[in-house]
């Protein structure tokens, strides 16, 4: 660890001293270090390996979740919200069309670049961590290992199915000349991705509710990432028996009221698997917005009719998201959708946030406010919310849809799909709505259910980018996004271009086909 001593008056000296034609900034910046520990000396206490993995579980964090970059690539190309991109500027640009509305996008984009790189760093911090711990005798060195190889599962899971098959970094890297690799398969990724899983499931038996709790990755947060990967590559009956090893520990379930899903006052509950940990209820001091992805989701600031300017919490800031109007029209107007995308709001600030309006604002469009949950008595938003990777729905979906594409739903799989129906019209609560709004399903063909199951994940995982991945399963990204009037849509869409750097800083890299 190193300690540096730096002032805030450095830049401003520095200015001073150089208009005065001094070149005597370069002692001032000088960064004197008081405490050094050696990389190799660093990981020989539990402690510090602590550190070390907590130094991995924030790269969960960077841009590519925080900006909103996942969601852009996982719902707004999968054509249930749109706007996204990449979240620089300022005020509403959530109705803007960009090149992942229309399948323009190319090996230039921010996001896929982002998306490499931070990745890539996440992966490196995992694999020196690993390395470390192999010849550490620390006495829990093998749930650290765990937790590790978990990240690092996770990591590569949404760069292979971001770009299709990517180099596969398994040490950290100390030289230049070890990161010029060129890609592995999809099927070497994927098989790697399984190992580690497989490592993490074994190393960190038994499920601990306590690690749970504290928003750790667990053994069943293991299991169930495994059996989201095995069904992902269409491995029906491994992604099945996954999934009913996680159902079967009865050790989750579904929250019986969506709304509290994501609601800080019920952080890490019984259906949050494994979530993006954000502390506290609110940012009441500053505008860091330290879980800036709340704010992009809107709803922005408008005026009503008669001119009068209202906002719906004290930052107004960007806004670059809105669901797609046929994706809110088409949903039933279940107790799900009030908590997942509305076009009206129950109420508004006049003044700024001087005065707070108890009366229904029609919006001009459908806005994502699953994120969404104020403090009325302050008028800021909750920043204490959990950004979900798994939860218990998705592994209730998994399971009914692997056991659908073994041959025909079972009562099995109907138990499993319904039991999200039932919640999503809050039955067992005081809102519960009656089954005629949504009905439990019944009687459907393979294909019938197939539908019906990506409709539902749709409309449980909005805003949590899983949509695009889950066409792709089925093939349907493309016939999807035609049906939207994407016209320029095409096969090659269904993976991203490796970005146009990293393949001139890595001549070994090839480029997916149709984008050269």
């Amino acid at each position: 660890m190193i300690t540096l001593v730096k002032t805030n008056k450095v830049a401003a000296i520095c200015v001073g001293l150089l208009l005065a034609g001094s070149t005597g900034c370069q002692d001032i910046l000088d960064e004197k270090v008081y405490s050094q520990v050696a990389v190799d000396a660093f990981y020989k206490t539990s402690d510090q390996a602590q550190l070390a993995l907590n130094g991995v579980y924030t790269r969960l964090w960077d841009d590519t979740y925080r900006d909103g970059q996942w969601v852009t690539l996982g719902d707004v190309t999968a054509g249930i919200l749109i706007g996204g991109g990449s979240a620089n500027g300022s005020g509403d640009r959530s109705g803007v069309t960009n090149d992942f509305n229309t399948f323009s996008w190319n090996s230039d984009a921010l996001e896929l670049s982002t998306a490499w790189d931070f990745y890539y760093a996440a992966i490196n911090r995992a694999n020196v961590l690993i390395d470390k711990l192999a010849g550490s005798t620390i006495s829990n060195k093998a749930r650290l290992d765990g937790e590790t190889r978990f990240l690092r599962a996770l990591f590569y899971f949404n760069l292979v199915r971001i770009f299709g098959g990517v180099p596969l970094q398994t040490q950290g890297t100390t030289d230049l000349s070890e990161v010029n690799k060129p890609r592995n398969t999809a099927e070497e990724v994927y098989a790697f991705i399984g190992k580690d899983l497989e490592t993490a499931a074994s190393e960190l038996s038994p499920y601990s509710e306590g690690d749970h709790t504290a928003g750790k990755a667990t053994s069943l947060a293991a299991t169930s990432l495994l059996a989201k990967v095995y069904l992902q590559q269409r491995q029906w009956q491994k992604a099945a028996d996954e999934a009913r090893k996680v159902i079967d520990s009865k050790a989750f379930d579904l929250m019986a009221d969506y709304e509290t899903i994501v609601n800080p006052d019920f952080r890490n509950g019984k259906e949050m698997i494994f979530s993006i940990q954000h502390g506290g209820n609110a940012n009441s001091t500053s505008q860091l917005y330290q879980t800036r992805m709340i704010y992009l989701f809107g709803p922005p600031a408008m005026s009503l009719s008669n001119g009068t300017s209202i906002q719906f919490h004290f930052l107004k800031d960007l806004v670059i998201f809105q669901a797609r109007k046929e994706f809110f029209a088409n949903s039933p107007d279940t107790y799900r959708k009030w908590w997942s995308v509305r076009d009206k709001m129950p109420y508004y600030y006049k003044n700024g946030i001087k005065d707070l309006v108890r009366d229904t604002v029609k919006m001009y469009a459908p806005f994502l406010t699953k994120f969404n949950r104020v403090d009325f008595s302050t008028g800021i938003l909750k920043e204490g919310v959990d950004y979900p990777l798994i939860r218990y729905a998705d592994v209730l979906l998994t399971y009914a849809e692997a056991i659908n594409e073994l041959g025909n739903p079972t009562p099995a799989a109907y138990e499993a799909i319904n039991k999200v129906r039932q919640r999503a019209r809050a039955v067992g609560t005081a809102n519960a709505q009656p089954a005629s709004l949504y009905p439990d399903l019944a009687g459907l063909s393979q294909a019938q259910f197939r539908d019906a199951l990506l409709t539902e994940r749709a409309r449980e995982f909005v805003g949590e980018g899983h949509y695009r991945w889950d066409l792709l399963r089925h093939d349907r990204l493309i016939t999807n996004a035609k049906q939207l009037g994407i016209t320029a849509a095409a096969d090659k869409h269904t993976l991203f271009p490796i970005p146009a750097l990293q393949l001139s800083r890595n001549t070994a890299l090839k480029q997916n086909p149709g984008y050269n």
